[in-house]
């Protein structure tokens, strides 16, 4: 298998903006104010819960998982469970994964990817053979379960959370609440265009793919 380094991982630049947030300890107390309300966890929330909670959700059925995860997440595991790449929401943990679609009549590609802890949707354009993202969803994965973390538009980028500490410290994760929003509001109209367009078809052509591995 060709090994491809698309899309480039880049460190999130960003000013450090206010004080960092616990966001484990801000969903623990969310989930606990829901639950005295009793209201389910949507995916609005933005925090990384434990990884026990996490791991534990990864079994859930299908109707209630679906609760948990976002609209992205829930369309990109079909995606990849369509041509091969996984049979259950446990193989997202097995290492790094690539797969690059085309359909015919498309100028842009569809690549789905997982590099260390960041998971990549996005539609890119090929200009000189270089990967021009347009848009490209950029989300932190974290026991299986994705958070937005940005959005890349060509020469643009969204950032809807950071660390500003070492990476992957979640003391140090940092949120931008109206980019989670705009991020949000992103995810939901490319889940809508990837089902009209139906990349989880028969009639998609897969590029490249690379599997994951335990």
């Amino acid at each position: 298998m060709v090994e491809h380094s698309e899309p480039e991982i880049r460190k999130v630049k960003a000013e450090i903006q206010g004080n960092a947030e616990n966001s484990e300890k801000d969903y623990e107390r969310k989930a606990e104010e829901q639950g005295k309300s009793g209201k389910e966890i949507g995916t609005q929330y933005t925090g990384v819960p434990s990884e026990e909670f996490c791991i534990s959700c990864l079994n859930m059925p299908d109707e209630q998982r679906k609760n948990m995860i976002l609209e992205i997440q829930q369309v990109a595991e079909k995606i990849l469970k369509s041509h091969g790449v996984i049979k259950e929401p446990d193989d997202l943990l097995k290492g790094e994964w690539f797969l690059k679609l085309q359909k015919r009549g498309f100028e842009k590609k569809l690549v789905l990817a997982k590099s260390g802890e960041e998971i990549f949707i996005g539609f890119y354009i090929y200009q000189e053979e270089a990967p021009v993202p347009d848009p490209n969803l950029v989300l932190l994965s974290q026991y299986g379960l994705w958070y937005p973390q940005r959005i890349e538009e060509k020469f643009e980028e969204t950032v809807a959370s950071f660390f500003t500490g070492a990476y992957g410290d979640y003391d140090f994760l940092n949120v931008v609440p109206e980019n989670v929003e705009k991020f949000q509001a992103c995810q939901r109209d490319f889940v809508k265009t990837l089902e009209d367009q139906g990349w989880d078809g028969p009639d998609v052509e897969v590029v490249d793919r690379i599997m994951p591995k335990d």
